[in-house]
C-alpha cells in the first residue's frame, strides 16, 4: 500500500512539475523552456521535449541534465530538430546543438558527457570572411553507441552497430559495424563478427 502511494505522489510531483514548467514558458519564453531541461525530473525530458516540437519515440531513457543550444526560439516548436526513434539511452550531461537536424535512430546510445554539434559559426566577426557558416545534420544510425565525453562534429553519419570510444572526436562519417575512437576518431577494426 505504501508503493502505491508513493508511486501516486511521485507521479503528482512529475505532473506538477511539468505544468510549472509550461506555464512559465508561457510568462518567460522559450529560453525558460530549454533551460528547465538541465533541472527537470528525468521523466519530464521526454513531454517537455515532445511538446515544443521534438519527434521522440518510445521507451528511450533519459539520465537528466541535458543541454540544448539552438533551439529554434522563433518557433512554437523550438525542437522541432530533434528526432529520436525507439528505446535509445541519452546518459547525463549531453550537450544537443540543434542548429541542423540530430536523427537517433532505435537503440542508440549516447554515454554521458557527449557533445552533438551541428553547426559552425564564428558570427559577426572579422573571421567570417575566411570561415562562413557551416551546418549540417547528424546520423546516429541504428544501434549505434557513443562512448563517453565523445564530440560528434557537423555532417557526421555513424554507421549501424558503430562504436565510437570515449573521449573521441568524430570528424567523418564511421562506418557500420565498426569501432572508431581517438582524436580525430579513426576506424580501428570490423566488430561484425562480434555481434549475434
Amino acid at each position: 500500500m505504501f508503493t502505491q502511494a508513493k508511486s501516486i505522489v511521485i507521479w503528482m510531483i512529475v505532473k506538477l512539475e511539468f505544468i510549472k514548467i509550461k506555464l512559465f514558458g508561457v510568462a518567460l519564453g522559450s529560453h525558460y523552456i530549454v533551460n528547465s531541461l538541465r533541472n527537470c525530473r528525468k521523466e519530464n525530458i521526454v513531454n517537455i521535449l515532445n511538446g515544443y516540437g521534438a519527434n521522440i519515440g518510445t521507451n528511450n531513457h533519459f539520465k537528466g541534465n541535458l543541454h540544448i543550444d539552438n533551439a529554434n526560439y522563433l518557433k512554437k516548436n523550438i525542437f522541432s530538430n530533434l528526432i529520436i526513434y525507439n528505446n535509445c539511452y541519452i546518459g547525463k550531461n549531453i550537450f544537443l546543438d540543434l542548429a541542423n537536424q540530430i536523427i537517433l535512430e532505435n537503440d542508440v546510445v549516447l554515454s554521458a558527457n557527449v557533445t552533438i554539434i551541428t553547426h559552425a559559426d564564428v558570427g559577426d566577426r572579422k573571421m567570417n570572411k575566411y570561415f562562413k557558416r557551416f551546418s549540417k545534420k547528424v546520423v546516429c544510425s541504428e544501434a549505434s553507441w557513443v562512448g563517453v565525453s565523445s564530440t560528434i562534429l557537423a555532417g557526421v553519419h555513424l554507421g549501424e552497430y558503430s562504436i565510437i570510444g570515449a573521449s573521441s572526436l568524430v570528424t567523418k562519417d564511421t562506418n557500420p559495424y565498426t569501432l572508431s575512437y581517438g582524436i580525430p576518431a579513426k576506424e580501428r577494426r570490423k566488430i561484425r563478427a562480434e555481434i549475434s
